[in-house]
């Protein structure tokens, strides 16, 4: 794949190309996930909404975190869904939907949690899509954004199409002008091998938030 199509294909893979990009990212990306995971520290019963999940490869590690975890994962490709429907379908407890952030087959105010790990890149304009994201979370919940800084992500040619990257302030300060409050960040260091095969020292990013407990 060209650099363009591998883009594309990180945004919203599908077909044969689509299924060999989610598995890479299952296995390129696992401190990512695993560190915002963590962070998200859930409690019985809670909600966890997923935005970008794709095959949702590390799911089973999160279900462990507490009893009676509800999990929704939501995703642009309809490839994805059945993918991970798939892969775990049969625990009753978990759903994947196939929707836009913008406007979600789910209720509002129904998560007590969202994670979305390496897809705020593709939220441009970004402000809308907290806004959407503000919907979805009850009053003080908890959202938690997994991402690589832009210097980890500055040397390789797949990022100059349509992602569009942080340093960490800057996206901090999106956040509290979106309304968000109590907003955080964990710096995670990293050596992998990204998607094109490459070593690389990277910097990984976990930024949490919450709704407001009183929403205006």
């Amino acid at each position: 794949m060209t650099p363009e199509q591998l883009a594309a294909q990180l945004r919203c893979p599908s077909g044969d190309d689509g299924a060999q990009v989610a598995d890479n990212m299952n296995q390129h990306n696992q401190p990512i996930i695993a560190a915002s995971y963590q962070t998200l520290a859930p409690s019985a019963g809670d909600h966890i909404v997923e935005v970008g999940p794709g095959t949702a490869g590390h799911l089973p590690g999160l279900l462990t975190m507490a009893d009676d975890l509800r999990y929704t994962g939501l995703d642009l490709s309809a490839d994805m869904v059945a993918q991970a429907q798939q892969h775990h379908g049969h625990l009753e407890q978990v759903r994947f939907v196939a929707g836009d952030l913008h406007d979600p087959p789910l209720p509002e105010g129904s998560a007590d949690h969202l994670v979305a790990i390496n897809v705020v890149y593709f939220w441009n304009p970004l402000l809308p899509a907290l806004n959407a994201i503000r919907k979805l979370l009850r009053p003080g919940g908890q959202l938690c954004l997994g991402l690589r800084d832009r210097n980890s992500m500055a040397t390789l040619p797949v990022f100059q199409h349509g992602f569009v990257t942080y340093e960490g302030p800057d996206l901090q300060q999106a956040l509290a002008t979106a309304g968000f409050v109590d907003v955080q960040q964990l710096v995670v260091p990293e050596q992998s091998i990204n998607v094109m095969g490459q070593v690389m020292h990277k910097t990984g990013l976990v930024i949490t938030a919450r709704n407001p407990e009183v929403l205006p």
